[in-house]
């Protein structure tokens, strides 16, 4: 299949799980604008509103304002239309890429990990799409944790052809009536507000456009592994 009809078959699948979202998204974003909407009702209704009230009003407002455009920026980024060229990205750049965006995020600051690299190894990727999809797992290992604990991950050539990467965490592991739905649109076990339930989502359609699959298991010591299994590049980065 040629390159142009397997970026249209990813756009025309993208499309379709878009369409299957739209009652999840009117849901995901009613709740936030009501929350809005009621606290501006009994701000303006009151009288002499002292400070005290005002700040946690504004507050109130400004935190569900903020988890919208989250959610608004996710929907972005999975309906976005990958129109740059594949080119050959090294997994190991790629995943110290996502490494430094995961020390800098609030829930890696208190996260370790080690990992075990391929040097050489490359996957025809889209500029950044790598990138992303090493710290979508990175980032939800981490927050399973509670931004505290240990991950291992594992870059490794098979067969020649198949580049696989795990990475494993050390939480409380994923309820097995959850495997099935991880990677479905909005599905999460975070609290309201503390996730879109977006992130894997992306992941499952990046990863798809390149070729690829992913899957999660529960590790037999404890813990999750999200292994990524995608066709390695002809041509060095």
């Amino acid at each position: 299949m040629s390159e142009e009809k397997q970026t249209l078959n990813a756009q025309t699948q993208r499309l379709a799980a878009l369409g299957f979202m739209v009652a999840s998204v009117c849901h995901e974003v009613s709740n936030p604008l009501a929350a809005v909407s009621s606290m501006l009702q009994i701000l303006q209704s009151k009288r002499g509103v002292t400070p005290e009230t005002m700040d946690k009003g504004l507050a109130s407002i400004s935190a569900n304002i903020a988890r919208v455009l989250a959610i608004t920026k996710k929907l972005g980024d999975f309906s976005r239309v990958g129109s740059d060229t594949l080119v050959p990205v090294a997994a190991d750049a790629a995943m110290e890429e996502a490494l430094a965006l995961l020390r800098h995020s609030p829930s890696g600051t208190g996260v370790h990990v080690q990992y075990a690299g391929a040097p050489g190894a490359a996957v025809l990727a889209r500029s950044g799409s790598l990138q992303e999809i090493l710290f979508n797992v990175l980032l939800n290992a981490a927050q399973a944790m509670n931004g505290s604990g240990s991950i291992e991950a594992q870059s490794r050539v098979e067969g020649g052809k198949r580049l696989i990467v795990s990475i494993r965490d050390h939480g409380p592991g994923i309820p097995p009536e959850h495997l099935a739905r991880l990677f479905e649109p909005f599905f999460t076990t975070k609290q309201a507000g503390q996730g879109t339930g977006l992130g894997l989502a992306i992941t499952y359609e990046l990863v798809q456009e390149l070729g690829g699959g992913i899957r999660a298991v529960n590790h037999p010591q404890g813990g999750a592994c999200f292994e990524i299994d995608l066709p390695l590049s002809p041509r060095e980065p």
